[in-house]
């Protein structure tokens, strides 16, 4: 029995020490301090049979000046939904067998970071890109 209290104690004791050092770092997904990670993007595509597909799109971006990390910060909503129209204007044309075209993708979507943004200076990273 007393093997259980200690247990007990010991457990609670180094929760309660390491609890505010773990709280007090954000959790970053990575990057580095200059990457900035957006939720996945989702977008219909046309299918047959009144079907519909689906674009989803992993990315993020990065800039060296922290002023730049934080206006992309502040402009978070605007961006996605510019990506949002960008994508769902590309995904209109795609049907299940056609190969997504990366580069283009990613051109389209640094031209609407850069317009929002309203200068350069943050760079489209593109992780992943799933059509189903």
């Amino acid at each position: 029995m007393h093997r259980r209290r200690f247990l007990a104690r010991l457990v609670l004791s180094t929760a309660f020490l390491a609890g505010p050092a773990l709280a007090s770092e954000p959790k970053k997904k990575g990057g580095g301090p200059g990457y900035t990670q957006f939720p996945m993007l989702n977008v219909f595509t046309a299918s047959q049979a009144g079907r519909h597909g689906n674009l989803s799109l992993d990315m993020g971006l990065y800039a060296k000046d922290p002023k730049m990390v934080d206006r992309i910060k502040l402009y978070m909503p605007r961006l996605k939904d510019a990506y949002i129209s960008r994508l769902q204007a590309y995904a209109a044309n795609l049907t299940p067998s056609s190969m997504v075209d990366a580069d283009y993708l990613s051109a389209q979507l640094q031209a609407a970071t850069d317009a929002v943004l309203g200068q350069t200076g943050a760079k489209v990273l593109i992780g992943s890109i799933l059509l189903n």
